[in-house]
Protein backbone atom coordinates (compact mmCIF):
# COMPACT_ATOMS: atom_id res chain seq x y z
CA UNK A 1 0.00 0.00 0.00
CA UNK A 2 0.85 3.63 -1.00
CA UNK A 3 2.81 5.25 2.42
CA UNK A 4 0.71 8.45 1.65
CA UNK A 5 -2.37 5.71 2.31
CA UNK A 6 -0.98 4.52 5.03
CA UNK A 7 -0.49 8.01 6.34
CA UNK A 8 -4.03 8.96 5.53
CA UNK A 9 -5.21 6.06 7.42
CA UNK A 10 -3.46 6.94 10.28
CA UNK A 11 -5.15 10.75 10.52
CA UNK A 12 -8.08 8.94 9.79
CA UNK A 13 -7.65 6.81 13.07
CA UNK A 14 -6.43 9.83 15.00
CA UNK A 15 -9.83 12.31 14.19
CA UNK A 16 -11.99 9.32 15.40
CA UNK A 17 -13.13 8.54 11.24
CA UNK A 18 -13.52 4.93 11.05
CA UNK A 19 -11.43 2.93 8.15
CA UNK A 20 -14.65 2.13 5.58
CA UNK A 21 -13.64 0.03 2.44
CA UNK A 22 -15.31 3.91 0.72
CA UNK A 23 -13.12 5.71 2.47
CA UNK A 24 -9.56 3.37 1.80
CA UNK A 25 -10.80 3.15 -2.03
CA UNK A 26 -11.23 7.05 -2.18
CA UNK A 27 -7.39 7.10 -0.39
CA UNK A 28 -5.95 5.13 -3.03
CA UNK A 29 -7.49 6.31 -6.18
CA UNK A 30 -6.06 10.10 -4.54
CA UNK A 31 -2.94 8.81 -3.86
CA UNK A 32 -2.53 7.11 -7.59
CA UNK A 33 -4.05 10.32 -9.16
CA UNK A 34 -1.03 12.28 -10.87
CA UNK A 35 -3.06 15.57 -10.20
CA UNK A 36 -5.57 16.92 -8.08
CA UNK A 37 -9.12 15.68 -8.93
CA UNK A 38 -12.63 17.09 -7.99
CA UNK A 39 -15.06 14.90 -6.37
CA UNK A 40 -16.34 13.49 -9.52
CA UNK A 41 -12.78 12.79 -10.96
CA UNK A 42 -12.13 10.60 -7.98
CA UNK A 43 -15.99 8.97 -8.04
CA UNK A 44 -14.90 7.81 -11.80
CA UNK A 45 -11.80 6.55 -10.83
CA UNK A 46 -12.99 4.21 -8.48
CA UNK A 47 -14.01 0.01 -8.89
CA UNK A 48 -17.41 0.38 -9.82
CA UNK A 49 -20.26 -0.30 -7.03
CA UNK A 50 -17.12 1.31 -4.26
CA UNK A 51 -20.14 4.33 -3.40
CA UNK A 52 -22.25 7.13 -4.77
CA UNK A 53 -21.35 10.60 -5.74
CA UNK A 54 -22.61 11.57 -2.51
CA UNK A 55 -20.79 9.65 -0.16
CA UNK A 56 -17.39 11.03 -2.28
CA UNK A 57 -18.24 14.24 -1.88
CA UNK A 58 -18.64 13.27 2.03
CA UNK A 59 -15.95 11.66 2.47
CA UNK A 60 -13.86 14.66 0.97
CA UNK A 61 -15.06 17.37 2.89
CA UNK A 62 -14.65 14.81 6.14
CA UNK A 63 -10.99 13.93 4.51
CA UNK A 64 -10.30 17.87 4.13
CA UNK A 65 -11.61 18.85 7.88
CA UNK A 66 -9.45 16.32 9.41
CA UNK A 67 -6.28 17.82 7.45
CA UNK A 68 -5.89 14.24 5.26
CA UNK A 69 -6.36 15.66 1.74
CA UNK A 70 -5.39 19.49 1.17
CA UNK A 71 -8.28 21.44 -0.84
CA UNK A 72 -7.21 23.62 -3.91
CA UNK A 73 -9.40 25.29 -7.06
CA UNK A 74 -8.86 25.49 -10.98
CA UNK A 75 -9.51 28.61 -12.46
CA UNK A 76 -13.12 27.62 -12.74
CA UNK A 77 -13.50 27.28 -9.91
CA UNK A 78 -13.71 23.41 -9.46
CA UNK A 79 -12.86 22.35 -6.05
CA UNK A 80 -9.88 19.33 -6.42
CA UNK A 81 -8.27 17.43 -3.54
CA UNK A 82 -4.84 15.66 -3.13
CA UNK A 83 -3.44 13.85 -0.77
CA UNK A 84 -1.17 15.28 1.65
CA UNK A 85 1.38 12.95 1.12
CA UNK A 86 2.82 13.73 4.96
CA UNK A 87 4.90 16.87 3.33
CA UNK A 88 3.00 19.41 4.89
CA UNK A 89 0.84 22.24 3.28
CA UNK A 90 1.59 23.31 -0.10
CA UNK A 91 -0.05 24.78 -3.33
CA UNK A 92 0.42 23.68 -7.14
CA UNK A 93 1.03 24.89 -10.67
CA UNK A 94 -1.33 23.62 -13.33
CA UNK A 95 -1.03 24.18 -17.17
CA UNK A 96 -4.39 26.04 -18.63
CA UNK A 97 -3.91 24.16 -22.05
CA UNK A 98 -2.97 20.44 -20.75
CA UNK A 99 -3.59 20.43 -17.18
CA UNK A 100 -0.73 18.73 -16.06
CA UNK A 101 0.27 20.35 -12.34
CA UNK A 102 3.55 20.65 -10.52
CA UNK A 103 3.81 20.88 -6.63
CA UNK A 104 5.18 23.82 -4.97
CA UNK A 105 6.38 23.39 -1.44
CA UNK A 106 6.37 26.75 -0.44
CA UNK A 107 3.47 28.86 0.49
CA UNK A 108 2.79 33.02 0.96
CA UNK A 109 -0.49 31.74 3.07
CA UNK A 110 0.53 33.21 6.56
CA UNK A 111 1.29 36.37 5.56
CA UNK A 112 -1.90 36.67 3.76
CA UNK A 113 -3.56 34.89 6.90
CA UNK A 114 -1.94 37.65 8.93
CA UNK A 115 -3.67 40.45 7.07
CA UNK A 116 -7.10 39.05 6.85
CA UNK A 117 -6.98 39.15 11.00
CA UNK A 118 -5.33 42.79 10.92
CA UNK A 119 -8.93 43.34 9.50
CA UNK A 120 -10.40 41.38 12.09
CA UNK A 121 -11.21 38.04 10.83
CA UNK A 122 -10.79 35.21 12.43
CA UNK A 123 -10.64 31.22 11.60
CA UNK A 124 -9.19 32.20 8.40
CA UNK A 125 -7.69 29.83 5.93
CA UNK A 126 -6.73 29.95 2.34
CA UNK A 127 -6.80 28.17 -1.15
CA UNK A 128 -3.48 29.47 -3.76
CA UNK A 129 -2.95 27.99 -6.88
CA UNK A 130 -1.13 29.14 -9.61
CA UNK A 131 -1.51 28.65 -13.37
CA UNK A 132 0.27 29.78 -16.29
CA UNK A 133 0.93 27.36 -19.48
CA UNK A 134 3.54 24.70 -19.58
CA UNK A 135 6.72 24.43 -21.53
CA UNK A 136 5.85 21.54 -23.21
CA UNK A 137 1.89 23.62 -24.32
CA UNK A 138 4.08 26.84 -24.70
Amino acid sequence: MNSSVNIAISKLKENGLRLTRQRKAILEALANAEIPCSAEETFSSLPADTCDLVTAYRCLEQFERAHIVERGVRENGTKVYCLGHGHGHHHHLTCRKCGTAERIDMCMGDELEKAAEGFGYTDVSHVMEVFGVCPECS
